[in-house]
């Protein structure tokens, strides 16, 4: 098998690889659990049509594509008839028996401040769910129709926040709202959130998922960006390799590759896409990469050794950052799919490899 069909099939593997994020919502009818979710994840899931019941009083939400299932339970009015404890709380720690991708990830518990109060089922059901030790949140949605006082603090999300720690519920708390230009603490709760994964393949599914915090894919990229840096590093520096052998290093590149562009939720938009975007990341990582590399020999001399291998990777890593962050923004605009033939064009992967080492 040629280095290019090995490429090939690393990349189908890569992509191929999904581990989707499971979270589940409980709020009452109304309460705005919909916005909450098509303003964090868009509206692409609940295009799906109606959710599929999983069990009387849950219903779950998936679509291929988007590597996070919602499981949204029914308003209190009809759980309530069937009791919490044995709708709830039994799928959550049925659940928690099963493998880390079956189990509920993420609990993010609705509380609208139109209503103007907490419940004592609220209370109750809460405090229930403490219990069981999962990743839970209170999320204060509709903030935007509170009283403000002359502090510009919510009235009502005040309120709330007094209540529940009066009944000793500590857990994090994110004022919200998904009308008008306003976002109080919807970044904070989309953080949380990803901070709350300890997997690392679970924490970057969600924030590739996520579309309302840019700022975090970007410090996600980063950090996978230097992990792969020191990464091909340790492999040359082990043996440091003539540069016309640069492939020897590619896998791990267009793995950081594939990771970066999901971070961006790249691997999103369908087939088609990611069969072109594959096209251009082959030929980059391939004949591109190599060529460039033969030019710089006065820059960086004959060999690859670590401090060369892990420039490269960062220079590579950081240009297709930018180029999955141009092409993610002009999708989540204009709703149409990025042009790679001519984004990767624009890529200048000696200057990007100069610059990196000579910080």
């Amino acid at each position: 098998m040629s280095i290019e069909e090995k490429l090939s099939k690393e990349f189908d593997e890569q992509i191929k690889e999904t581990t989707k994020v499971n979270i589940m919502i409980v709020g009452g009818t109304g309460v705005g659990k919909s916005s909450l979710i098509n303003t964090i994840f868009g509206e692409k899931i609940a295009k799906v049509g109606s959710g599929k019941p999983i069990t009387r009083g849950i219903d779950k939400y998936e679509e291929q594509d988007i590597p996070v299932i919602i499981y949204d339970t029914e308003g209190y009015e009809i759980i309530n008839n069937n009791n919490f404890e044995t709708v709830v709380l039994s799928e959550i720690t049925n659940r928690q028996k099963l493998a880390l991708k079956e189990q509920i990830h993420i609990f993010w518990y609705c509380i609208s401040a139109a209503t103007h109060r907490i419940t004592e089922y609220d209370l109750k059901n809460i405090k229930l769910l403490q219990e069981l030790g999962i990743n839970l949140a209170i999320v204060i949605t509709k903030c935007d129709e509170e009283e403000i006082d002359d502090n510009d603090q919510g009235v009502t999300s005040r309120e709330y926040r007094r209540v529940l720690l009066e009944n000793d519920i500590k857990n994090n708390v994110f004022e919200t709202m998904t009308q008008g230009d306003g976002i109080l603490e919807l970044n904070e709760l989309v953080e949380w959130s990803s901070l709350s994964l300890n997997d690392d393949d679970l924490r970057r599914a969600f924030i590739g998922a996520q579309i309302s915090n840019i700022p975090l894919k970007d410090q996600e990229a980063a950090s996978y960006i230097y992990k792969y840096s020191a990464s091909t590093a340790a492999a040359a520096g082990l043996n440091p390799i003539p540069v016309s052998d640069a492939l020897l290093i590619t896998p791990l590149q267009l793995k950081m590759a594939v990771e970066l562009a999901k971070i961006y939720g790249i691997d999103n938009l369908g087939q088609h896409t990611i069969t072109l975007l594959k096209t251009q990341l082959l030929s980059l990582i391939g004949k591109q990469l190599a060529a460039s590399l033969t030019k710089l020999i006065p820059f960086i001399g004959q060999l690859i050794n670590a401090g060369v291998a892990g420039g490269i990777t960062i220079g590579l890593g950081f240009g297709l950052q930018q180029l999955y962050r141009s092409a993610y923004l002009e999708y989540l605009e204009t709703g149409k799919e990025p042009d790679w033939a001519i984004l990767f064009k624009s890529l200048d992967l000696i200057s990007l490899i100069q610059n990196v080492k000579t910080k």
